[in-house]
């Protein structure tokens, strides 16, 4: 007689199988290009790029040292008071992965002082620094997501935050929003699981230990993210009166203090005290007068600055990512409605609104970027709301018809700029999907990338049409509602990609085209010469630092 199969277990291993399947098609789709210009030296990477070097090869932080080998800094730096000498403006996180990159670089390249070059180097340390935590923050989400919300709506959330916001272009560099974003999301669920009543008061207490260690490093990552500690902390203190409250609120908090006492000794040691950061000390007169103003450049609330950051059609969240509005529907109803995740809902959609209100305060956009930067810490908890909204709107035509066309533009556009041009100067554009990545993929451009590597052919049409028609297909099986929900959902993906042109229809920066060109001119890889890069002699000068 056969055995009838164990349809739990099956459920469980077809679910393994499809996140495999989830996580190495997001692998592909971020993975796969490296858009790099060595003309540009972009102003973020640089001085953790050198931090890296001088750590390993010096053993110490400052950045002007011989280990820098005659690279300018760029102007995000601090010089200190206290021994006179050059570091980074941000914290070191980054800087510690950039020097992991920086090792392994130097250990694959081959043989001789001349075998590393800068972009060798660089691509190393964006994939250690960027690509990696952001498919760890995936793994884990869809891992916790898909048990929620089933295998569909998991893997759902975690395409949509993965390839419909602009945490495509940051995990494709070293500015250090993706690892403090990594760092903080799955901190923040490690905190949400730490209760003792859902295991024991040990697993708890080690729980919120390591949650507590992981959202302190993304303040060592990003100063930023220290904002996050007003919805943690009411997370954390609305549970001291339950049993076992105290404990898990005390190692929470001293986990936190571990990576926070590290960063004030950093501070110390280069700065000459623990409160002075190196935005006290910038050595740029216009950083200086806006991280001047208010505390370290932040004030009260504007609508100016919400403007600027959410609806502006150079850089607002809403150009970039209008798949945000179902996820925040899906909070909020998780929020009002769901009493078994009504307080991780909470959590999510207090620190939305917090960062909401920061960047609304802040004195200064962001420099180079992608939609606001200054957000992405905060984008993973976005993933919870698709979860929990695809869950509810599969069966409603309408509803998937609205997700397709939201999907299709926010998954094409963001695409378009992780894998052609990440990094754009606002200053000369009102609206970069017209002005600069459509023109780039209309005028053929291509970036670096490993299928070109292998087999001498880029890989950017892969990478594009994989991530839209990939979402395409997931929506599609997630649906239900026979020829009618399939029809509202082609009528949804024609009308994204109609959006995507619409953007055209902005009124073009009078410098747009000059911009355009600058960028055309430095490309890489240009087949019209030779891209080569600085090489990074392992024959360090002997001259005394400056």
């Amino acid at each position: 007689m056969p055995i009838a199969p164990d349809t739990k277990a099956l459920s469980d291993r077809q679910r393994r199988r499809g996140s495999w399947a989830v996580l190495l098609w997001l692998a592909v789709m971020l993975g796969v290009s490296f858009p790099y210009f060595e003309a540009t030296r972009n102003a973020n990477e640089r001085p953790r790029l050198l931090q890296g070097m001088a750590l390993v090869d010096a053993g110490e932080w400052a950045i002007d040292g011989p280990a820098a080998r005659g690279l300018a800094p760029g102007p995000d730096v601090a010089r200190s008071k206290a021994d006179g000498r050059l570091y980074p403006n941000k914290p070191p996180g980054t800087s510690l992965v950039a020097a992991v990159g920086y090792v392994g670089a130097r250990a694959t390249s081959g043989d001789g002082a001349d075998a590393l070059d800068l972009r060798t180097y660089t691509w190393w340390a964006r994939i250690l620094g960027g690509l990696l935590p952001t498919l760890v923050l995936c793994a884990v989400a869809l891992a916790r997501f898909a048990a929620r919300f089933g295998t569909g709506a998991g893997a759902g959330a975690v395409a949509l935050y993965a390839l419909s916001t602009p945490a495509a272009s940051y995990a494709h560099l070293l500015y250090g929003h993706q690892l403090a974003a990594a760092l903080l999301g799955i901190g923040i669920m490690m905190l949400v699981d730490a209760q003792p009543g859902r295991g024991s008061m040990r697993t708890a207490v080690i729980g919120a230990a390591g949650g507590g260690m992981a959202c302190g490093a993304a303040v060592g990552v990003e100063y930023g993210a220290v904002f996050a500690a007003f919805p943690i902390a009411g997370l954390l203190l609305s549970r001291v009166r339950s049993s076992g409250g105290l404990p898990v609120l005390a190692a929470g908090v001293g986990g936190a203090l571990v990576p926070i006492v590290l960063l004030a000794l950093y501070h110390d040691a280069v700065f000459g005290s623990p409160w002075a950061t190196g935005y006290h000390h910038v050595t740029n007169a216009d950083f200086a007068a806006k991280h001047g103003q208010g505390l370290l450049g932040l004030g009260m609330p504007s609508l100016s600055g919400f403007t600027t950051h959410f609806v502006s059609t150079d850089g607002g969240l809403l150009w970039w990512a209008p798949t945000i509005v179902v996820a925040i529907y899906g909070l909020v109803q998780m929020a009002t409605f769901d009493d078994a995740l009504r307080t991780e809902a909470r959590v999510h959609l207090a620190l939305l609104v917090v960062y909401g209100v920061v960047v609304s305060s802040l004195s200064f956009e962001g420099g180079w970027r992608v939609g606001p930067r200054y957000l992405v810490v905060a984008l993973p908890s976005l993933m919870m709301g698709w979860g929990h909204a695809l869950s509810q709107l599969r069966t409603s035509w309408p509803m998937m018809g609205l997700m397709t066309l939201l999907a299709t533009y926010a998954v094409l556009v963001n695409a378009l700029a992780a894998n052609l041009w990440p990094h754009p100067d606002l200053t000369n554009i009102n609206q970069p999907i017209a002005e600069v990545l459509l023109p780039l993929w209309d005028h053929d451009r291509e970036p670096y990338d490993l299928v070109r590597a292998i087999t001498g052919r880029s890989g950017l049409r892969l990478i594009i049409y994989g991530s839209v028609i990939g979402t395409w297909a997931w929506l599609v099986m997630m649906g239900e509602g026979g020829l009618r929900m399939l029809a509202a959902m082609v009528v949804g993906g024609l009308a994204g990609l109609l959006l995507v042109q619409a953007t055209g229809l902005v009124q073009p920066h009078s410098r747009g085209a000059r911009n355009l060109a600058y960028i055309e001119r430095i490309w890489e890889p240009n087949p019209d010469r030779p891209g080569s890069s600085v090489r990074l002699t392992m024959d360090l000068p002997t001259v005394a630092p400056p």
